[in-house]
């Protein structure tokens, strides 16, 4: 099979994740159990997850000029992914993130922007021929929105699908909802959005519904361990989560919306790809980290084979 292209636009950071028992109160210091050092942020984990499972992955995005900024690059490369539209931003440090992950697999995150702040939509302009000969395009907003809307402009008037993490959902705009295809917010997000808080499946279902109703075509909410609610125009569906012993969840989302990308881009259903991306996020959150944690589709396919002989 053909490898599809995809292009993310969107963050690129350093995480620095700390095991902790649990998180912190205001002005207490814990001991953490241990500190792992990975690439990060929504745009590149989407690149990497998309590239890794047999994607044609290009990433526009911004990094700075320090180590971190070269680390990342050399990493993106090694995966496979096509930096020729990584801007490398001199006096600005490449993103970073600070994660903590509990004892229940739960995790909180700060982020400083850095470069990220930087991508500008003359930047997604520069890709434009790539953008049009895509499948699909991702984006996020840990960078400019006015980078993501422009590279949904260019993929709406090349009939190319267009895949919105609304995260952070405060920096979502009418104006992005109404290029969106589909969008792939959490239980957080869609309450930002919306208003509609998640308390049962008849609550996601208006929550998604409202959200069609600010322009989204269609809807992918993910409920962490209560699978995922899907809104088109055929009406809603519900995929389970597949059930596994999580040890990080960061990343997960990433990895799903990702694998959805992949999936539809090879002329799927969004039902059918929600079910290969729920495999694939919960293949994630059994390993620590972001992208050290996203499995190729060798070890999907693996991870399939024994599902059905077990």
């Amino acid at each position: 099979m053909k490898h599809p292209r995809i292009t993310v636009v969107g963050s690129a950071n350093t995480d620095l994740t700390f095991r902790t028992p649990r998180f912190p109160y205001p002005g207490e210091t814990l001991t953490g159990h241990s500190l792992h050092q990975c690439m990060g942020g929504k745009g590149a984990n989407q690149a990497v997850a998309a590239a890794r499972l047999g994607a044609d992955a290009t990433f526009i995005a911004c990094v700075g000029s320090d180590a971190f900024g070269k680390a990342a690059m050399e990493a993106y490369a090694s995966d496979g992914i096509h930096t020729t539209f990584i801007r490398q931003v001199k006096n600005q440090p490449t993103g970073t993130a600070a994660i903590l992950v509990d004892d229940k697999a739960e995790n909180c995150i700060i982020v400083v922007a850095g470069a990220n702040a930087t991508l500008t939509p003359a930047d997604v302009m520069a890709a434009l021929p790539v953008i049009q000969q895509s499948k699909a395009v991702l984006c996020q907003l840990e960078t400019p929105a006015d980078a993501a809307v422009e590279a949904f402009r260019i993929a709406r008037a090349a009939n190319v699908l267009t895949i919105l993490t609304p995260a952070p959902a405060a920096h979502v705009t009418d104006e992005l909802l109404a290029l969106c295809d589909i969008c792939v917010p959490n239980k957080t997000e869609i309450f930002t959005l919306t208003g509609q808080a998640i308390h049962s499946e008849s609550d996601a279902l208006r929550a998604a519904k409202k959200l069609c109703e600010r322009g989204v075509k269609r809807v992918a909410l993910t409920m962490g361990g209560e699978g995922v609610l899907l809104l088109d125009e055929s009406g809603s569906t519900r995929i389970p989560a597949i059930s596994v012993d999580a040890v990080d969840t960061t990343g997960a989302g990433d990895a799903f919306t990702a694998a959805l990308a992949v999936s539809l881009a090879e002329g799927n259903t969004l039902a059918d790809a929600a079910r290969s991306a729920s495999f694939v996020a919960a293949i994630s959150v059994t390993r620590l980290g972001t992208q050290t944690s996203f499995p190729t589709i060798k070890e999907v396919n693996k991870w399939l084979a024994m599902k059905e002989i077990a």
